[in-house]
């Protein structure tokens, strides 16, 4: 059974992004232990097969008050999923720049597969995903697009030689078969 950590890019006691992200986590038979963005610092990370970082109702301009807590990212091996500001806090830590109210997206858009990879098992080239941020990011260095849409360009990356996917859009809302995927390549 692998262990996977959530941390939760809301503010405490917030947890309207963890709570159906751990649902299907234990779905698909697995653990996963939340912890908030804050406890990052001092944490050890070592008893976890993977970590996934949350969205957050303030998802915007979240980038510099959260950064110093996501440090460990670029030391952290495992497989990692960053989703919306998990995303743009990832990206950003590897040199994307913020978009800011350049490609903001609210509700249900098609997004377009870009090029065949395992956190895409089990899904059409084109699906159906919730969105609701104001702010994207660039493409760092060092990772590739996996995913678009009409809107917003990046909307699925994976860094080149890590583990590491982040997406802009929500997938614990109608993309559970991308989280389930997650923790297959968290298992391996």
């Amino acid at each position: 059974m692998s262990k996977i950590l959530i941390v939760n890019n809301a503010e405490p006691g917030i947890t309207e992004f963890v709570q159906p992200i751990e649902k299907i986590i234990k779905q698909v038979g697995s653990a996963s232990v939340f912890i908030e963005y804050k406890s990052c610092l001092n944490f050890n990370f070592d008893e976890f097969d993977g970590a996934i970082l949350t969205g957050s109702p303030h998802g915007d301009d979240i980038i510099e008050h959260h950064l110093p807590y996501f440090r460990w990212i670029q030391n952290f091996n495992k497989p990692i999923l960053g989703i919306c500001a998990g995303h743009h806090i990832t990206g950003f830590i590897y040199g994307a720049k913020i978009l800011r109210s350049k490609e903001p997206e609210s509700g249900d858009f098609e997004i377009q597969v870009m090029k065949i990879d395992p956190i895409f098992n089990r899904l059409s080239n084109t699906f159906i995903a919730k969105q609701m941020h104001n702010d994207s990011i660039t493409m760092p260095e060092n990772f590739e697009l996996l995913a678009t849409s009409e809107t917003c360009k990046n909307q699925l990356m994976k860094h080149k030689q890590k583990p590491i996917y982040t997406c802009q859009f929500h997938p614990e809302f109608y993309n559970h078969k991308l989280l389930e995927n997650f923790v297959a390549i968290c298992r391996k």
